[in-house]
């Protein structure tokens, strides 16, 4: 299984606890995005219920303190949370979930040591294995794979439109043999941009009038994509070249392009 994958699966409570993605030095790099690598941040996430229960049979040498443990801002995630995780994504309501879930987790990791260290080890138990602690640890490990689903799709996707002059470019001349449909490429939900403005993007930001600019922007310039390619098939090299360099192409791009910026800026206010 794939890491994207494996995040989607997560995101969506589909991944069987044991299912691990495929390892790799390309894996781990994919997995990080502002400082924090979100699959490192699970692992790590779902082991505070082995420590804990080490810890209440008496098998651990950690020294666990309630007042600690019971704080959402000590442990590594909790660290990112307030700083770069913050800093990056404060405009994602899945982040804010995010963030309230783990607090709340961290509130009842804290009342589970405690009991323990009080002598109750069968209370210490059942609420480990039942109740809140199982549904905030389980909100937490989805949301945040839901966070880089998120944020790498829409990273994917303003990647992809960057692509397009290229791919273009390459079909015009003849450098590439990559077969584009004009039906396809005059569409404005084929691409993955589009995939993106259709799906996350829409969930996430269609409230907003930015989102709004972007989607008719991303319509225009689809419309002067496929002028571009209808000139290329009739063997007009030239003005299929100037047309995506110099022509409405070129501004259409820039237009979607700054309209993209203009989004992000915005819900990150």
């Amino acid at each position: 299984m794939g890491i994207m994958d494996w995040f989607r699966g997560t995101a969506k409570g589909e991944t069987p606890a044991q299912t691990t993605p495929e390892t790799g030095e390309k894996s781990e790099k994919g997995a990080e995005i502002a400082g924090l690598n979100f699959k490192s941040a699970v692992d790590a996430h779902m082991k505070w219920k082995t420590r804990l229960e080490s810890y209440i049979q008496g098998t651990s040498n950690e020294d666990l303190k309630v007042e600690v443990v019971c704080r959402d801002d000590q442990c590594p995630l909790g660290k990112w949370i307030y700083a770069k995780g913050g800093a990056s994504f404060g405009y994602s309501e899945t982040f804010f979930d995010m963030k309230a879930h783990h607090a709340n987790f961290h509130r009842c990791a804290g009342d589970i040591l405690a009991s323990a260290q009080a002598g109750k080890k069968e209370e210490a138990l059942r609420l480990l294995h039942h109740g809140d602690y199982v549904r905030a640890s389980e909100r937490v490990k989805m949301l945040l794979a839901k966070l880089f689903v998120l944020v790498s799709d829409g990273n994917a996707a303003i990647d992809s439109h960057m692509k397009w002059k290229a791919r273009l470019h390459d079909v015009i001349t003849g450098a590439s043999k990559e077969s584009l449909s004009l039906e396809t490429i005059s569409r404005d939900d084929q691409c993955t941009l589009g995939h993106w403005l259709n799906g996350v993007g829409k969930e996430h930001y269609g409230h907003l009038p930015e989102y709004a600019k972007v989607c008719s922007r991303h319509t225009h310039f689809h419309h002067h994509a496929g002028q571009v390619l209808a000139l290329a098939q009739k063997g007009d090299t030239e003005a299929a070249l100037d047309y995506l360099e110099e022509g409405e192409y070129a501004r259409a791009s820039l237009e979607v392009t700054e309209a993209l910026v203009e989004l992000f800026s915005m819900v990150k206010q």
